[in-house]
């Protein structure tokens, strides 16, 4: 695992997909100010890195879940690397919105997803959970078991592992956020940068407050 966290943290620093702003920090969904975020989809816009994503996703989906029966991508921007991955296995894909939707239909879960089915969640990446831990249970309450949750890029926050180790469900990814600081000097990024995010992910809601 530390040798594919490595070829796709350099895959996608030279994609320039991940984008440090010191002092221009850059807003989370959450609200959360942060010095870091990947910019994964970037990687669509290339056949080579796309292929790469799309192999290894459904490669540890095959070797970690073999009994999946379907493969779930969290809205929005999990769908296409679900689409991937479902139809690289020949697996039923639904994605899923962290919270149903108030027009139409008001799905919460998009396609057929039927009790009793073994289901493998892809996610783009993790840093506090907010999208994965509610499509986990929206999956549990149409009955189905979360076998797991295989992303890109997991930033590794100490209080998100704690979380789906309560509810009781792996997180598996391809890239770490400690390769990509490992990898950070090469591509020129200096001591002071790297030292901002260590300082940022060992408390990463006190850096926010810091930087309002």
């Amino acid at each position: 695992m530390n040798d594919l966290s490595n070829m796709v943290v350099e895959k996608l620093l030279r994609l320039r997909s991940f984008q440090i702003q010191v002092n221009n920090p850059l807003v989370w969904g959450n609200g959360w100010k942060a010095p870091v975020y990947l910019d994964d989809r970037k990687i669509l816009s290339y056949t080579k890195a796309r292929n790469f994503i799309k192999l290894e996703l459904g490669r540890l989906v095959a070797e970690l879940y073999p009994d999946a029966d379907v493969i779930a991508g969290i809205a929005t921007n999990a769908i296409a690397h679900g689409v991937l991955v479902a139809e690289q296995l020949a697996l039923p894909f639904v994605y899923v919105h962290p919270t149903p939707k108030n027009h139409g239909l008001e799905n919460q879960i998009e396609g057929d997803l039927r009790p009793r089915q073994k289901v493998v969640i892809i996610e783009n990446q993790v840093n506090i959970g907010r999208n994965s831990l509610p499509v986990i249970d929206a999956v549990r309450s149409a009955g189905c078991t979360v076998l797991g949750v295989v992303t890109i890029f997991d930033y590794q926050l100490e209080a998100t592992g704690r979380k789906f180790n309560e509810v009781g469900v792996p997180l598996v990814s391809l890239a770490r956020f400690d390769e990509l600081v490992r990898q950070l000097p090469q591509f020129g990024y200096d001591e002071d940068t790297i030292a901002c995010l260590n300082i940022w992910h060992a408390d990463p809601a006190a850096w926010s407050k810091q930087h309002k």
